[in-house]
């Protein structure tokens, strides 16, 4: 009888192992494959929509979003921006995306009655097997009649400021600006432009983006010791010489207090 000596084995074990992962690195890699946007789930290429109409709403460049849309690869772009649109009013998302995607359908020119038979069927963003079942919906809802807390893209309207007022609250989080706006009515507004420059930097925001804050409301961080220039909606003059205050100066207990800054659209 022949006995296999262990060396042998355990020599045998090792050229497997070898071998094997000489095959799995160098003979046949996995390769990655880089994800394209057009590749990604249904629900966060409606993410990447709704960041494309808030950022239509900053710059005002519908060549560029419709680039941007391009690439997601939704075929009838205009239709599925339009159901998504619908989808977004009958579910009762906040106004700032209903706002941005209603802007979004009408600058792509996008009919009413399209997009709401586009909202019923949903052929563009394809979710699975559940996607292609229709979605009862009254016949009167067109995109043209979504309501809109805030003024079309193109749309200037006319702000006062009612207050520009240093704040020092040591309890207060450090938001060193802080905007709230409201209508003629004195209601919240949301979906207001904002921007803030110093120096050739322009920051752009929105009010609307913390709800919990009020629909009206938005925040910023200013660097210390600069001063920033103010502008709502495009109006001008700005608000020049903004800056965070500093509380107790010269003291122990020194601290960056806020600046609170509220405005009221005129019709």
């Amino acid at each position: 009888m022949n006995v296999v000596r262990p060396s042998l084995v355990l020599l045998g074990l090792i050229l497997g192992v070898a071998g094997g992962l000489l095959l799995g690195w160098l003979v046949f890699p996995v390769l990655a494959a880089a994800t394209v946007p057009a590749q990604l789930r249904a629900d966060h290429r409606e993410a990447q929509i709704i960041m494309i109409a808030a950022a239509l709403r900053a710059d005002n460049n519908l060549e560029r979003a419709r680039q941007r849309l391009q690439v997601l690869g939704l075929g009838d772009t205009a239709g599925a921006v339009g159901a998504l649109a619908v989808r977004a009013e009958k579910e009762g998302r906040d106004v700032l995306t209903r706002s941005v995607l209603q802007d979004l359908t009408l600058a792509l020119g996008a009919p009413a009655q399209a997009a709401s038979d586009t909202a019923e069927a949903e052929p563009t963003l394809d979710a699975g097997p559940t996607a292609a079942q229709p979605t009862a919906m009254p016949a009167a809802t067109k995109v043209a009649a979504l309501p809109s807390a805030v003024p079309p893209v193109n749309a200037k309207s006319t702000y006062e400021m009612l207050s520009s007022t240093p704040m020092c609250d040591p309890n207060q989080p450090s938001l060193s600006l802080q905007v709230y706006v409201v209508d003629e009515n004195s209601e919240e507004l949301a979906g207001v432009p904002l921007e803030l420059s110093s120096d050739g930097v322009v920051e752009s925001f929105f009010t609307g983006l913390k709800p919990e804050r009020g629909g009206g409301y938005a925040d910023f961080q200013l660097l210390p010791n600069v001063e920033y220039t103010l502008q709502i909606d495009g109006q001008v003059p700005p608000l020049a010489a903004v800056s965070a205050p500093q509380c107790n100066a010269g003291s122990a207990n020194a601290f960056s207090g806020y600046l609170l800054v509220r405005w009221q659209r005129r019709p």
